[in-house]
């Protein structure tokens, strides 16, 4: 054998390996480590974003009033950015509620109506946008990083609409008109650099079934409406985008099933039994989908569902209303943010577990 067949030869092994083992079936995801977090018990959490470039978690710790930084490569804590408004009132006008990097800044939402532009280096707030909409919080945002776009969600206000935000001048370019059709509220939202679009969770069509909007971040048009199908209860929340499969898997806030759109026909496909989610990710190297069900008949749970078979493989218990999830498509480990709690499936000494002031669950097979 030559030398230099070898690493040919390992890749095709390499390979063959993983098809033998997912052909002997679904590995289960378990608890296997808990992050511990420092200030404040982590009570309050909305979303987490993970950047697969960096492997750093961006995590909306609103208990701490800060987007607390974790390094996923090594399972570890690294940082706090503080200046937020943290727990005000009520949900709607509390942050900060997503950060998203591009290069040295991270874009957060936050209450009042806001967006800031927080410089990595030196932990500073350059700039705050002000989206226009009083008391209430920006919610979720997805950002184009071809164009430098930031779409930002005023998902609470008495008529929703969305913020407009050049990140290269780090400037307002406008709203959109009011989505008066949208009685209840926004949510999650996703870009797709196949398509330069951006998909956006509507939970309600006037007061009906809800429906995924394709937007063109230039021209801030909707371009496309994927309504959801007559009956379907689902009030749309987190969503994925499985370039893959040319689908979206939708996390349902209401009923206990998922829903998964086919952007090819627009068809909508109902599986697994897990009501309650909020915010979902993909692993497109394991092909899972993985769903935050703070509710429902399984209680709170992280979902796994096989996305080449729609089939829900494990619901591994969560801490109580438990949300946030995000996956490194590295490792295939998956962050669940969880709250204070007593629980003995996180609380195990021998296995060096521990969630009483709050922590990041390590879940994996």
């Amino acid at each position: 054998m030559r030398i230099q067949d070898k690493p040919l030869i390992s890749a095709i092994v390499g390979a063959a390996c993983w098809a033998l083992a997912a052909t002997a079936g679904a590995a289960e995801y378990h608890l296997v480590k808990t992050i511990q977090v420092p200030g404040h018990p982590i009570a309050v959490v909305d979303f987490s974003t993970l950047d697969q470039e960096n492997g750093e978690m961006y995590v909306s710790d609103r208990s701490n009033r800060s987007i607390d930084v974790f390094d996923t490569n090594t399972d570890t804590y690294v940082r706090r950015f503080g200046g937020f408004r943290g727990v005000y009132n009520q949900v709607e006008t509390s942050g900060p509620n997503i950060g998203i990097r591009e290069g040295d800044v991270i874009w957060v939402s936050d209450s009042p109506s806001n967006v800031k532009a927080l410089e990595i280096e030196s932990g500073k707030i350059l700039d705050t946008i002000d989206c226009g909409g009083g008391n209430f919080r920006i919610d979720g945002a997805a950002l184009d990083p071809k164009d430098h776009i930031l779409m930002a969600e005023s998902a609470d206000t008495a008529v929703p609409y969305l913020c407009w935000i050049n990140t290269k001048t780090r400037k307002l370019i406008g709203k959109s008109e009011p989505l008066h059709e949208a009685t209840a509220g926004l949510e999650g939202s996703t870009w797709d650099e196949r398509t330069d679009t951006f998909y956006l969770a509507v939970p309600e069509i006037e007061h009906g079934p809800g429906a995924i909007y394709q937007i063109n971040p230039t021209t801030r048009a909707v371009i496309k409406k994927y309504m959801l199908p007559p009956g379907d209860a689902c009030e749309a929340g987190g969503i994925s985008l499985n370039k893959e499969q040319d689908e979206i898997l939708i996390g349902c806030d209401g009923k206990d099933y998922t829903d998964i759109l086919n952007l090819k026909d627009g068809s909508v496909t109902q599986t697994g039994f897990l009501g309650g989610t909020d915010q979902t990710a993909y692993d497109p190297v394991r092909h899972k989908y993985f769903l935050g069900s703070r509710r429902g008949s399984k209680g709170s749970v992280l979902g796994v569902i096989d996305a080449l078979t729609h089939k829900l493989e494990g619901f591994p218990q969560t801490a109580k209303k438990s949300h946030a999830v995000a996956v490194n498509h590295r490792t295939g480990e998956v962050f669940v943010p969880m709250g204070p709690n007593a629980d003995p499936f996180d609380n195990d000494p021998g296995k060096g577990l521990a969630c009483t002031h709050g922590c990041i669950g390590v879940f994996a097979p």
